[in-house]
């Protein structure tokens, strides 16, 4: 058998990346346990290698007709473009652990649990079946649960971890009993029989189904720190090790976004779209609160949590639009929605990053870290002012395309208000976003102005990175346009 037929069996063109991914998971796992002297920058690297080549995977299948493995597992559009972000936010990840390491020492667990999160995260994006998506959504969070309390003699770790777990086995819970209901009326757990009788069960269940749409939507909801379920979001961001915090703003978001993606329309479509309003008001409230509380946070970290609370309203906002548009203008939905998760990874891990450097240069965590960046590092000030820009969409940003699209589409499906909503919150996020960057030009005098903050060669090469993704997708939207545009979402 030749290499190019191998890769197109139906188990590798489907599980592929998963099964890389958790291969490089154990084996790491194995020689942490075997070889406790061995550097962990080295156990790091060999999880670059491990994500590199599942990333690789899944981009030789990205175009190719979907598939299905153990009947639970698929390959199509959403797994696709999922699955590859996923990667991307893995690498960027890890990347930023790299760095992390060779400065603060890691736990032994650290470099494969985030691999078995990527595991998780890989089949969440994948799986068409409730329990098959609700079993990677545990493996990503329980991953997640350890990871943020990892530092053990740090009380703010331990304590974001205790509420990260409250919060998020309260909304497993809720999740799971959402599912409960339409498993007791259908039968069934797969998503491709459940679209089918979507209609039948809709129209002979409609409470049992709105009950079970809201129920599903509020346990993702927590997982997402959409408000009222974020509260666990600030202590747990502040607490985590920085690659950690990183983590969760993008990876885990991502991956969220897609089950609840795949979940809601192969459930709900057109058959009960009156329900998408609660995600508009979801978006909604989460868009204005996120933005609110944002505003007066003086630690880094918080800030970034609550914006990260904001950017999730942000995404939810397409959500709201399905009960309004046509098939043809679902398209345009998924495109705008895969388009500002691809920008906003590359903003958010790219923010942290600075954040970890100045912090530890300086210190503390307080955005008076921040003052005469410029003098001490102006590379670093220049990628922190890209990343602030792009974040508060600002032109020639990734962050200012993606929602240009997402207010395009509003206006477009008859929703306006939530577009003029998200434009009065992106201006609102001004005032938090450019005082940083008042802050990092703001001239620096006494004897730390004639210092200067070192940055490593995997620290540079992830700024670069993202400061590359959050440019090139503002001024030439094409380069991830394109290939979403010949995706066959609906096929």
């Amino acid at each position: 058998m030749s290499v190019s037929d191998w890769l197109n069996q139906p188990y590798i063109a489907t599980m592929g990346p998963l099964l890389t991914v958790s291969a490089a998971a154990l084996i790491i796992m194995v020689l942490e346990f075997t070889c406790r002297k061995l550097d962990r920058r080295w156990l790091i690297g060999l999880a670059l290698a491990g994500v590199a080549v599942a990333l690789a995977e899944a981009l030789v299948h990205f175009y190719h007709d979907p598939a299905m493995a153990l009947n639970t597992v698929v390959t199509d559009a959403f797994a696709n473009v999922f699955s590859v972000l996923i990667l991307i936010s893995a690498l960027l990840v890890l990347l930023f652990a790299l760095d992390y390491a060779g400065q603060v020492r890691l736990a032994g667990e650290h470099t494969y649990l985030i691999l078995f999160a990527v595991a998780g995260a890989l089949a969440m994006a994948s799986a068409v079946d409730l329990i098959t998506l609700y079993v990677g959504l545990e493996l990503l969070s329980l991953s997640s649960y350890v990871l943020v309390a990892l530092r053990s003699r740090s009380a703010a770790s331990a304590e974001g971890g205790v509420k990260y777990l409250l919060m998020g086995s309260i909304g497993s819970a809720v999740l799971l009993y959402g599912m409960s209901f339409l498993y007791g009326v259908t039968g069934t757990t797969s998503l491709i029989q459940l679209g089918a009788g979507g209609l039948a069960t809709y129209t002979s269940y409609p409470q049992i189904a709105t009950l079970a749409f809201v129920l599903m939507l509020a346990g993702m909801g927590f997982k997402l720190s959409l408000v009222p379920f974020h509260m666990w979001t600030p202590d747990a961001y502040e607490g985590a090790p920085a690659p950690i915090s990183a983590f969760l703003a993008t990876l885990s978001k991502a991956a969220a976004f897609g089950m609840l993606l795949r979940m809601l329309l192969f459930i709900f479509n057109a058959a009960a779209s009156d329900v998408f309003f609660w995600a508009g008001v979801l978006a909604a409230v989460t868009m204005v609160v996120g933005n609110l509380i944002a505003l007066p946070q003086r630690n880094m970290k918080r800030l970034l949590a609550f914006s990260s609370v904001a950017q999730a309203g942000y995404v939810l906002l397409p959500f709201a639009l399905f009960q309004t548009g046509a098939f043809q203008d679902w398209i345009s939905l998924f495109d705008s929605l895969s388009f500002y998760l691809y920008a906003y990874t590359f903003m958010t891990v790219g923010a942290f990053a600075v954040v970890w450097v100045v912090s530890r240069a300086r210190n503390t965590l307080l955005d008076e870290a921040l003052v005469g960046l410029y003098q001490q590092s102006p590379w670093l000030a220049l990628a922190l002012t890209v990343f602030l820009l792009g974040l508060a969409g600002v032109p020639l940003t990734g962050g200012f395309v993606g929602k240009v699209y997402l207010f395009s589409d509003a206006v477009h499906l008859h929703a306006a208000w939530l577009g003029v909503l998200l434009f009065v919150c992106s201006v609102a996020s001004f005032f938090y976003y450019f005082g940083w960057v008042r802050k990092v030009f703001q001239p620096l005098t006494g004897p730390l102005a004639g210092q200067r903050i070192h940055v490593g060669p995997s620290m540079n090469l992830l700024l670069a990175v993202c400061v590359a993704g959050t440019l090139l997708l503002g001024m030439v939207p094409a380069l991830l346009l394109r290939p979403l545009a010949h995706t066959l979402w609906l096929s």
